[in-house]
């Protein structure tokens, strides 16, 4: 289990955001994406879902728009391009038990820095949050949690 003495996200407007930090994103960005209304992180704790129990790759951190290019996002574009986080370690554990998450098998846990992209809390679970990761974040700073 991770922990932290300070957990901290600051809102930003994604232009402040861009003048400070100068980001390369991991991904082409569409207009709009990300949002105006986002949140840097910082020395925060999240958690992702993982095809295996033991190990992550690559895969673990490709988008629903670079899985399927072709889909019509529409209006879901910018949630589509970003990575799904939960900022509860229970809650993602919990996560794995629910059909709709049966092709998961673990959970990564990463501490992100606003060097590593920003985040904004959507859908309808207060800990699930969106990604836009930058160029700059390191998967060597992950940590796959033993279940």
């Amino acid at each position: 289990m991770i922990l932290k003495t300070e957990v901290m996200l600051t809102s930003y407007k994604i232009s402040d955001y861009c003048k400070e930090y100068k980001p390369e994103w991991a991904c082409e960005m569409p207009a709009g994406c990300p949002p105006e209304d986002i949140m840097a992180p910082s020395e925060h704790p999240f958690f992702r879902l993982a095809r295996h129990s033991d190990s992550y790759s690559d895969d673990d951190f490709r988008s629903y728009a670079e899985t399927d290019p072709h889909r019509n996002w529409g209006e879901r574009l910018p949630l589509a391009v970003g990575l799904s986080l939960i900022d509860n370690e229970p809650k993602a554990r919990k996560n794995l038990k629910l059909p709709m998450f049966r092709q998961y098998e673990g959970v990564i846990a990463l501490i992100l820095n606003p060097e590593d992209g920003v985040v904004k809390q959507t859908g309808v679970h207060q800990s699930h949050y969106t990604w836009w990761r930058t160029k700059s974040f390191q998967m060597s700073n992950l940590k796959m949690l033993q279940l």
